[in-house]
């Protein structure tokens, strides 16, 4: 493995909270005390628009913008890199770690509404107040939304010209326990981070019905590249039956398949050293990260992984092994 000369300056893109706790911590162990790289290098954690950041991260690391990025799903990841779905072209995108994140993509509607079906939306011209991913914050999830909604006829704009509204209401804090879930007037939220405090708020606080997503429509999804799932029964209040949907677990830290393997190498190290604290930040009923991290599973994905981050795994380091690698 070719060694670093000279000072480099990383950048990882973590957008919102979550992710910042993911790649600060990776930061410091690539940088602080005892680091591996060069003298005067610098690793830096940088936020954003979590939903835009979120969508243009495959995009941002491939132009060179960051070094490395968090994203969402797994299967959004696959895309860039395949050149499916919003990617125009194959992107060159290697993988660093993965973390495990259990989550599902929702469609729920108040029971007064009537409405049983994403079909019923359209037959009845329903002027639905809709709680969703917002256009601005270019959300993966909202950009899934508007496919899923245009295989039952469904825009936006054919919700607002029926005297309906999109509403501005996702909260800043997802688990928060204090900030309003949801606009009190909405008739719908179809929106991901079904494992959060907010779901279980609105799930609690109102008569929830829970609209399967149709096969037809999800075979559509597989051939942009997007993965099904099931909402289990009684994951949340409301959940009477096994409801088929689109899938939205897992994170990915990413690079470009031509990042330096030492730097590669050094992220996996650093995550492996950083992996109790990392563990630690999400703990709890609605943690984001759904089990602490295994470094045997770090790489439990068929995503192409980086050769550097893989080299460090392929030696089964643990995280009181000391951070050397071969020459």
């Amino acid at each position: 493995m070719r060694e670093l000369t000279d000072a480099v300056h990383i950048r990882m893109l973590g957008a919102g909270q979550n992710w910042m706790d993911v790649t600060s911590l990776a930061a410091v162990g690539m940088a602080g005390y005892y680091s591996k790289l060069p003298p005067g290098s610098t690793a830096a954690a940088i936020t954003g628009n979590p939903g835009e950041m979120c969508m243009k991260a495959p995009r941002l690391v491939a132009d060179g913008q960051y070094d490395m990025a968090v994203t969402t799903p797994l299967w959004y990841l696959r895309m860039a890199i395949e050149g499916r779905g919003p990617f125009t072209e194959p992107l060159p995108l290697s993988v660093l770690a993965v973390f495990p994140h259990d989550d599902r993509l929702a469609f729920a509607v108040r029971r007064e509404t009537g409405l049983r079906s994403l079909h019923d939306i359209r037959e009845r011209k329903y002027p639905l107040r809709l709680s969703m991913p917002t256009p601005e914050m270019h959300h993966p999830a909202g950009w899934v939304i508007d496919e899923i909604l245009g295989r039952y006829g469904l825009t936006r704009e054919d919700i607002e010209s029926w005297g309906g509204e999109i509403l501005h209401d996702r909260p800043q804090a997802m688990n928060s326990a204090t900030e309003a879930p949801i606009d009190p007037t909405f008739d719908a939220i179809f929106d991901e981070a079904f494992m959060t405090r907010r779901w279980r708020r609105v799930a609690e606080a109102y008569d929830l019905r829970f609209l399967p997503v149709d096969d037809d429509v999800l075979a559509h999804c597989e051939t942009l590249g997007m993965e099904r799932g099931v909402i289990e029964r009684g994951r949340q209040r409301g959940v009477d039956a096994d409801l088929p949907t689109v899938d939205f677990s897992g994170w990915a830290l990413f690079c470009r398949s031509d990042l330096h393997e030492r730097i590669a190498y050094l992220t996996a190290a650093a995550l492996d050293a950083k992996s109790a604290e990392i563990s630690g930040r999400f703990t709890g009923e609605f943690a984001a990260m759904t089990r602490p991290i295994d470094l045997t599973r770090l790489t439990d994905t068929d995503l192409p992984i980086h050769p550097g981050a893989e080299a460090y795994y392929r030696e089964g380091r643990t995280s009181q092994t000391p951070q050397n690698s071969p020459s």
